[in-house]
């Protein structure tokens, strides 16, 4: 039965990925670019900051793009005690944990990061376990991070449910045996189907969230439900 659920952070809890993408745009404006939301999915998202800058600017001298990452690293620090949870995530959060589920943060953020971004939400004490990818030797797609979690939790893949905003998020608890709930703040829900997601939400408000909190394994159901669409529109 399932009794823990595994959250990602940033784009998850939060919508973190909006705060990155204000500092790009404080960060690359003296270069003239603007950092809209189409520029940034495709130039900035899934990529680290060094291949993101690489990609954007590269012909720029190496002691100069350390400067510029160190002004992006330091705007965007500045803006995470404005970091708010995704609409929802609060009363889910209670009632899961009002309904005995053991709850367990997964993330790739560094710790220190992640530290300052639950503190802006309340969260610091929520979860039974922490994981991030600085204590794996790969990260996300990776399973590894998922796995530290299942081995600290001393639980079985089959009792857990991971909520991820990504592919790469999708991938990874796919692949430590998770089934997967995809929350579409900042892929599309084809990307996140496509990964592999059982149920794709846009928040936590989602009704049918309700329904997987009572039937934990309901999460089956919406993937059967999702299959036969898509061979109703193949």
């Amino acid at each position: 039965m399932t009794d823990v659920i595994m959250f990602d952070l940033d784009g998850t809890l939060s919508d973190t990925h909006g705060l990155a993408r204000a500092t790009w745009l404080e960060a690359l404006r003296p270069h003239g670019i603007d950092v809209d939301f189409g520029f940034y999915q495709e130039n900035i998202r899934g990529r680290s900051r060094e291949e993101a800058l690489e990609n954007i600017l590269p012909r720029l001298e190496s002691d100069e793009r350390q400067r510029l990452l160190d002004t992006q690293d330091g705007y965007y620090r500045n803006r995470l005690s404005a970091a708010g949870p995704l609409p929802g995530l609060i009363p889910f959060l209670d009632r899961a944990s009002e309904k005995g589920y053991r709850l367990a943060l997964v993330s790739n953020a560094p710790q220190e990061i992640a530290d300052k971004i639950l503190h802006s939400l309340g969260l610091e004490d929520k979860f039974a376990v922490q994981t991030f990818a600085e204590e794996v030797e790969a990260a996300k797609p990776d399973p590894a991070v998922y796995r530290l979690a299942l081995e600290r939790l001393d639980a079985e893949p089959g009792q857990c449910l991971a909520f991820e905003d990504s592919p790469k998020g999708v991938t990874a608890a796919i692949n430590a045996g998770l089934r997967v709930i995809g929350m579409a703040a900042t892929h599309s829900p084809a990307e996140l189907r496509d990964a592999g997601a059982a149920l794709v939400v846009g928040d936590f408000v989602d009704v049918a969230l309700d329904d997987i909190l009572e039937r934990p394994d309901a999460s089956k159901e919406y993937e059967y439900l999702q299959d036969g669409e898509d061979e109703k529109n193949a």
